[in-house]
Order: C-alpha cells, then structure tokens, then sequence
C-alpha cells in the first residue's frame, strides 16, 4: 500500500492578482491584490481546467470551489472590501474581468509551483 507524504504546509496558499482595467487613451490600470485560495490535489486541478477549457465549468464555479478570501482591496469609501458573497457579486457586476483576473492567478500560481519543482 502506497503511503502518504507528510507536509506541513497550510490548507490555503495566497497569490498575487492584477485586475487589468481599460483606462484613457488606450492605457490599462492595473490593479493589484491577493487571493487566498484552498489547496486542492492535483488531479482535481486538472480536472478543473480541463472542465473550463470545455466551457464545462464557469470561472464563478471554480472559484466557489477554491477561492477562500482576498485582501489588499478598498471599497468606495476607503474601508477593506471584505471578503463576502454579497461583494464578490458586487465586484462582478461592477469589473466584469473580476473572476477571470483571479482564475488566471489560480492557475499562474499553480503551474509556477509545478515549475518550480
């Protein structure tokens, strides 16, 4: 029987996303924060892009599965834009590439840490 590799490594992991906005004169503002993601095995990635790849899965329902939180964005008035399913919403309705800024940090991250190795 095939035994299991013991690491110490956390149930999340964070990465770095830039939301890239169309701005005046054919300038893009790009704007950065930090997605918490939860650690899935590798075959379930997988899994997961391929799904996406077939249009089987849209980027709000992988992000149901893997995103955990974000940090380093403002709301309008100046307080954190927390983390909730109400502003996740608000986001998306708000900067439609939102979702797909934090899918293409998902899988950045991941390949990178694939690389790596």
């Amino acid at each position: 029987m095939a035994q299991k590799l013991k690491i110490n490594a956390k149930p999340t992991f964070s990465a770095p996303v830039v939301l890239r906005l169309a701005a005046d004169n054919g300038e893009v503002q790009d704007v950065p924060f930090t997605a918490i993601f939860r650690r899935v095995k590798g075959s379930e990635a997988n899994a997961m892009q391929a799904q996406l790849e077939a249009r089987q899965l849209k980027d709000s329902e992988l992000l149901d599965k893997v995103l955990a939180g974000w940090e380093g964005l403002e709301a309008e008035d100046g307080t954190p834009f927390h983390f909730t399913p109400e502003n996740r919403a608000a986001a998306r309705e708000d900067w439609p590439t939102f979702e797909a800024a934090i899918v293409f940090a998902y899988f950045k991250h991941q390949d990178a840490a694939v690389v790596k190795n």
